[in-house]
């Protein structure tokens, strides 16, 4: 009696185990697909947006379709840009094999965000393109538990998101990532507090602190100061 409960807790672990171990290359396999899938995904913008820029080079600033097309082109991949993140988080959160990835993922995605900004910018000075594009200097993409005012400022910008949807670009530089460009910009524009907003690649819109909605909103389609 005593060797035939031996083996039954000998079969339950090894069940057990079995279970386990499928459970890891389970997770270990939905990762690997999460992280290709995303990446694919900005790739393929990033292939779109260079596209895009050879036309823009290409068109002149009459060709009125043709800016119409790069337009919307930019509001998509922007509208994806936009809802990329949460994936990116939430896979994070719950990858167990692939954090560090995608923390690199998360790189990534502020490069093409910066990537689609200059675009913006490029293609107001050759079509008529009136959106506002909006670079918001904070400390981390996600929740920034160390800067009260940076999630203050966040919840403002939303609001305007909400108001203005496609005719207001947002796009978010965590300056703790280490980036050569990312530190180029925080000097040409003097961002020496967090959260910083810089409107429309102009210094002197520049907001820094906890700012609210009615205060950024002043300084869209403003003249410049």
């Amino acid at each position: 009696m005593r060797d035939v409960k031996k083996y039954r807790y000998i079969f339950a672990a090894v069940i057990t185990i079995v279970i386990f171990a499928l459970g890891m290359l389970f997770s270990n396999f939905v990762d690997d697909q999460r992280y290709s899938s995303l990446r694919n995904e900005i790739q393929e913008d990033n292939v779109e947006l260079e596209s895009w820029q050879l036309q823009l080079s290409y068109l002149r600033s009459e060709d009125v379709e043709s800016c119409r097309a790069l337009q919307s082109g930019l509001q998509d991949v922007v509208s994806n840009y936009n809802s990329r993140l949460d994936d990116i988080q939430n896979y994070e959160e719950n990858s167990f094999f692939r954090k560090d990835d995608f923390e690199s993922m998360k790189n990534l995605y502020v490069l093409s965000g910066l990537r689609y900004w200059m675009f913006a910018e490029e293609l107001k000075d050759n079509c008529e393109y009136d959106a506002n594009t909006v670079l918001y200097f904070t400390t981390q993409i996600g929740e920034a538990k160390d800067c009260e005012s940076c999630g203050y400022t966040g919840e403002q910008l939303s609001i305007l998101k909400q108001k203005y949807g496609e005719q207001l670009l947002i796009f978010t530089v965590p300056t703790q990532f280490e980036d050569g460009f990312v530190e180029m910009l925080e000097t040409r524009h003097n961002v020496t507090e967090i959260p910083t907003v810089i409107i429309n690649d102009n210094s002197t819109k520049r907001l820094s602190g906890s700012v609210s909605s009615q205060e950024i909103e002043r300084h869209l389609w403003s003249e410049d100061q």
